[in-house]
């Protein structure tokens, strides 16, 4: 499984009530007409998706995300950067778990609004398509709270 099948699998989770083609996904997403198909296939494969019409089946996929995709798609953070901000320093988590400025995590982005931690993207467009999309930026921040997380963070996340 690749990041960009997670995203895809994220804004399908995001918008549930939206019959998503090919290329509004793509376009929403950041990605190029090939990649939205491609990724259908792996999602399919791994039981998290419908092959029929691409609906997410709930409980493998949090099965997935919470058990996971710490494992799949590990991260550290590393230099200090401006950028878009994700687990514990974006929504939901940043309401109810308190951390100083100093601690925030960020996707590195030119149009990002604070300085923090870059933590990489799960895929290289994720945070132009979060920026555009606040419920997939909530949905990809959970999960960058779980791939980074302390037990704290994680436990809220999941």
């Amino acid at each position: 499984m690749k990041g960009q099948d997670i995203l895809v699998l994220m804004a399908v989770v995001a918008h549930p009530e939206v019959k998503w083609t090919f290329p509004d996904l793509a376009h929403a997403l950041k990605l190029s007409a090939s990649e939205c198909p491609a990724a259908s296939q792996p999602l399919s494969d791994a039981g998290l998706i419908d092959p029929t019409d691409r609906t997410p089946k709930a409980a493998a996929v949090e099965e997935c995300l919470i058990h996971g995709l710490k494992y799949v798609f590990p991260c550290r953070p590393g230099a200090l950067v401006p950028g878009v901000p994700t687990a514990h320093s974006a929504e939901p988590l940043s309401k109810t778990i308190m951390s100083s400025p100093e601690d925030a995590y960020v996707w590195p982005h030119p149009r990002g609004s604070i300085q923090g931690f870059a933590i990489e993207p799960l895929y290289r467009s994720a945070p132009a398509a979060a920026l555009s999309d606040p419920e997939l930026h909530k949905l990809l921040a959970l999960i960058d709270a779980i791939r980074v997380g302390r037990a704290r963070e994680r436990s809220k996340a999941a």
